[in-house]
């Protein structure tokens, strides 16, 4: 069962990636990292769903897509 002791994740899903700037993207790909880690990690009692972290990392997804669709027509650089 879950609580609503745990922080929701981070509300970036309303955010158009296109529109975001590379040092946006960057740090809201960290901060949903942060957040998933410690979703995954905290204790059954105050968990969030499993869902809300699917949920993160689709969004988690999405951004890198973006950073890598920016990065993929540059010589010599690597998408990360």
């Amino acid at each position: 069962m879950t609580s609503n002791k745990f922080p929701p994740p981070p509300a970036f899903s309303s955010f158009d990636t296109q529109m975001m700037t590379a040092k946006e993207l960057r740090e809201a790909l960290e901060t949903l990292w942060a957040w998933v880690d410690k979703a995954e990690t905290a204790a059954a009692e105050i968990a969030p769903s499993d869902q809300q972290i699917s949920e993160a990392r689709q969004l988690m997804s999405t951004i890198i897509s973006e950073r890598v669709e920016r990065h993929s027509d540059e010589p010599a650089r690597s998408a990360e």
